[in-house]
């Protein structure tokens, strides 16, 4: 959806963001420009760098805005639920908004948490999750690395196309099925869309927060 212009003459960052990422939506990233977004918002690129002095501002803003559509959760669940509970809502969270706008994919990848608004997120998080029992250690950073990364890989298997081949060969797979009981294990739940990409999700989330069974 187009974000509303501001009634005012002036420009706002928000407003800004919004249609940055609306652009990006439509386009993707390759074909974003500053000119462009300018002409988006029929103003002069120059209007847009009063708020973001250049293009690598705004998109530390954009994965800013994504990282707050995600870590602010749009429901509350019990209070009495467990830290793996809630870290699990977060990265179902997380999932679901990058689904929605699949073309950041590359900014929130590539462009690690540097903003103010940002840590101060974090910090939010950490003292709800402290709050739920998770015990603070040096080592909780490569947990929450690990579950970020697993579900931004997830979501790129699962909203981007291959731009070419990437096809399965039915009658190959057949044959390593046929030959190879591991194989024809292992592939059988895939091949029968036996779960649901949620489903799959969910499972690796669990994985890595309470083990492998």
């Amino acid at each position: 959806m187009k974000p509303v212009k501001p009634t005012k003459e002036t420009l706002s960052r928000t407003y800004i963001l919004q249609t940055a990422l609306n652009l990006l939506d439509q386009a993707g990233l390759q074909k974003f420009t500053m000119r462009k977004l300018g002409q988006e918002m029929n103003v002069s690129p120059m209007a847009v760098y009063r708020y973001f002095p250049n293009q690598g501002a705004l998109f530390d803003g954009l994965v800013e805005l994504i990282w707050r559509n995600a870590l602010i959760l749009k429901t509350c669940k019990s209070t009495n639920s467990s830290w793996q509970e809630y870290v699990t809502d977060l990265m179902s969270q997380l999932r679901q908004t990058l689904l929605k706008h699949p073309h950041v994919l590359p900014l929130i990848s590539t462009h690690p948490i540097v903003t103010r608004s940002e840590f101060t997120l974090v910090e939010e998080t950490l003292t709800k999750l402290k709050e739920k029992g998770l015990n603070i250690q040096p080592t909780t950073v490569f947990l929450i690395n690990s579950l970020t990364v697993y579900t931004l890989g997830f979501v790129w298997a699962e909203a981007i196309e291959p731009a070419d081949g990437g096809k399965i060969d039915s009658e190959v797979m057949k044959e390593l099925q046929d030959n190879s009981g591991p194989l024809s294990e292992l592939l059988q739940a895939l091949q029968t869309e036996q779960y649901t990409s949620e489903q799959q999700f969910l499972m690796g989330l669990k994985a890595i927060l309470t083990g492998w069974k």
